[in-house]
């Protein structure tokens, strides 16, 4: 892929990740020598860097919206992908998933001290605009750091987020983090489609009514500082479709043209 790059970096326990990392159409510039540019994390690098890399050209081309530098998280180098984002992107252990759980907290602290360092020396991002992105399980990761650690990043992508995880333990996470704080000053992205439910013919989980759920608790604090836009993608949109069209959404909304 033109203007991309691979990198490799250790975490903690010695887990090799790579990051693909893709800078969008103007960097290159001489004109824009001098620019920063908003970075985009993405969880779940092998299966979506392509998509979130390609899906914003012709809007770039357009300039329908402000470029963006992509990055993608692989999964654990050498492991099965279900079991490493199994146990990095959920924030508790959950006795029903055979894979090992519970691991967000080493996985952020990973992402903190490893990958933001790293990107943020070898290319010119602006650290006041990080975004974190991730889809279903990734889209868990995602609110599990807003509530942990908000100021990480000023903007997160939540794309059908399975907040039904461990029954519905970011709900809880919201509370204990309700009961000390105020303020929460993000802008926050949600966005799940209309088949991700019993319309859909899902059985046992509701992805759509989470979201709405969880966006009307967080409206309900009224936190300092946040700004919150969730959405339904009422256009026949199930799991498996939501993350292309949800994301350039994401996207328009964030960054629109300067």
């Amino acid at each position: 892929m033109p203007a991309s790059a691979v990198h490799e970096v250790v975490a903690e326990g010695a887990r090799t990740y790579k990051l693909y990392v893709k800078t969008p159409p103007g960097y290159s510039r001489p004109e824009n020598a001098d620019r920063r540019y908003p970075v985009v994390y993405l969880n779940d690098g092998e299966l979506f860097f392509l998509v979130a890399s390609g899906a914003p050209l012709l809007s770039y081309y357009n300039r329908a919206i402000e470029e963006a530098i992509i990055v993608g998280v692989s999964y654990a180098v050498g492991e099965d992908p279900i079991a490493s984002r199994q146990r990095d992107l959920t924030p508790v252990a959950d006795g029903a998933i055979k894979n090992e759980t519970g691991g967000a907290a080493d996985y952020l602290a990973f992402i903190a001290e490893k990958v933001i360092p790293l990107v943020e020396r070898d290319y010119r991002a602006d650290p006041a605009r990080r975004t974190l992105a991730g889809h279903s399980f990734g889209g868990t990761f995602g609110a599990y750091v807003l509530l942990t650690a908000p100021d990480l990043f000023a903007n997160y992508i939540l794309i059908s987020p399975a907040l039904w995880y461990a029954d519905h333990e970011i709900f809880r996470e919201e509370e204990r983090y309700a009961a000390d704080h105020r303020a929460l000053k993000a802008r926050v992205y949600m966005a799940t489609g209309d088949l991700e439910g019993p319309k859909g013919g899902l059985k046992g989980v509701d992805l759509a009514n989470d979201q709405i759920a969880f966006g009307a608790k967080l409206r309900a604090r009224n936190y300092d500082g946040l700004v919150l836009r969730d959405e339904i993608l009422d256009d026949g949109v199930s799991h498996s479709t939501s993350f292309p069209s949800g994301f350039l959404r994401a996207l328009e909304w964030l960054f629109p043209p300067p």
